[in-house]
């Protein structure tokens, strides 16, 4: 059946409409070249070898931090004079880590915060500063703020065509955990690393709190502990109401089921059954919780990460972020994933085209649930294609948690389910027990 004339029009429309926005995107990288003059350049070819004074550039999340102190704990063991910039929740991590020497709180949520937060950073003099963050996305606040450190030497994953950073290190490799590219920052530094395994410390009195929680709840009683987070960082990642119904009922037997997470959106399930809500001021109240607990299951990687450093049994729900080329022959669903290649492209080249040109890597973008998969052979991993994860099917969901439980109660290792949208066709691959890459 031939196209309509309604049709043909607004296909064109479309066309007209992706065409723009093909030229508005290559445009804004043109002018985004422009950045590059006003960044510091530094001196070619660096000697790594003298530099003992580091600063870690960790502009991120949480549970980005909570795998880097496996790289911290490294670099103190050899010697190195460890200092770290992040964002305050992050910093928060590492506020009683005995081998970090100071922080650099990085705020760019206004440019006034942004260039006090530059400032700050430059009063102190380093060796050399390293952006440890591999987003293959350009963030120009961040490249600036690096740029700017006063060290003579600036390292960073994927960044050729970058003259400030003298030191790029290429690093392609879309399957591995983010231990391995831990281990190859090292490797530059010709640090012998360890397991790379993660390490969290907190105050008495936070671990008094947690004791004292517990406690109320008659921990050491027939029942088990089990931590529950069912919201995450983002709303793609929450939970539906019947979703955490399922994990209450299928645990309620065995577990007394403790919430954790923002405070307004816990408090309201305070009241099922064999529920209680833990009262958290920060991420790090939650820790000796954790450590204590028989059981963890969450939908955020913060949780998954300290989960992991006290390699407790754990299920965690990952959501499938990998682009796909579309089925449909819609154009619009067809045109939209061309942008978006394009778009990644174009990042990519902004920063490194000057190693991609000469070698050609496998540019395929990092597959998240691999990257950030547990590195703890107690845990179960279900990563869903369904974005938002709320949008699973009830019965799905279920199924695969008790799997998931037997699989734990069993001591059957770890293994990953991934599942389509429509619920009962089966994908399941295999991980190691360390991650995707160890």
């Amino acid at each position: 059946m031939g196209k309509t004339f309604k049709q043909t029009l607004r296909e064109c429309n479309w066309e007209k409409n992706f065409l723009i926005r093909r030229w508005k995107l290559r445009m804004r990288f043109a002018l985004m070249g422009m950045v590059k003059w006003i960044m510091r350049p530094r001196r070619k070819n660096p000697d790594l070898s003298a530099a003992r004074k580091i600063l870690i550039v960790r502009n991120d999340r949480i549970g980005d931090m909570i795998a880097t102190t496996a790289l911290i704990r490294n670099l103190a063991r050899c010697g190195y004079v460890v200092y770290v910039s992040s964002r305050k929740p992050a910093l928060d991590i590492i506020k009683h880590h005995p081998h970090v020497s100071g922080t650099f709180v990085y705020d760019d949520s206004s440019v006034g915060a942004w260039l006090q937060s530059m400032r700050a950073a430059r009063r102190e003099k380093f060796d050399l500063a390293v952006d440890v963050r591999c987003n293959r996305f350009v963030d120009l606040k961040n490249l600036l703020f690096c740029s700017y450190l006063r060290t003579p030497i600036l390292a960073g994953f994927n960044k050729s065509s970058l003259p400030t950073f003298n030191r790029p290190i290429p690093y392609y490799s879309p399957e591995s955990h983010v231990t391995v590219q831990l281990r190859t920052l090292l490797e530059q530094l010709q640090v012998r690393a360890d397991d790379l395994h993660y390490e969290l410390f907190v105050s008495d009195e936070i671990r008094a709190r947690a004791g004292s929680f517990l406690q109320t709840l008659g921990h050491g009683g027939q029942k088990k502990i089990v931590v529950f987070n069912p919201f995450g960082s983002v709303p793609a990642r929450f939970l539906s109401d019947e979703q955490i119904g399922i994990v209450c009922q299928q645990l309620g037997s065995q577990y007394h089921v403790v919430l954790i997470g923002e405070k307004d959106s816990v408090q309201r399930l305070g009241a099922l059954e064999q529920v209680s809500v833990f009262d958290s001021q920060s991420v790090l109240d939650v820790i000796p919780l954790i450590e204590q607990a028989d059981l963890v299951v969450t939908v955020d990687t913060a949780i998954v990460h300290i989960a992991t450093c006290y390699q407790k049994n754990t299920i965690a729900f990952y959501i499938n972020t990998v682009p796909v080329a579309p089925v449909s022959t819609d154009l619009k669903v067809v045109r939209s994933h061309e942008i978006f290649l394009l778009n990644s492209k174009l990042q990519d080249f902004y920063q490194d085209s000057r190693y991609l040109i000469k070698n050609a890597p496998d540019r395929t973008i990092p597959i998240n649930h691999l990257v950030w998969a547990p590195h703890n052979a107690h845990a179960q991993q279900i990563v869903f294609d369904s974005d938002p994860i709320r949008n699973v099917d009830g019965t799905v969901f279920e199924a695969e948690l008790v799997k998931s439980l037997k699989a734990i109660h069993g001591n059957q290792g770890s293994r990953t389910q991934q599942f389509d949208k429509a619920g009962g066709r089966n994908l399941e691959t295999s991980s190691t027990a360390d991650g995707a890459g160890m």
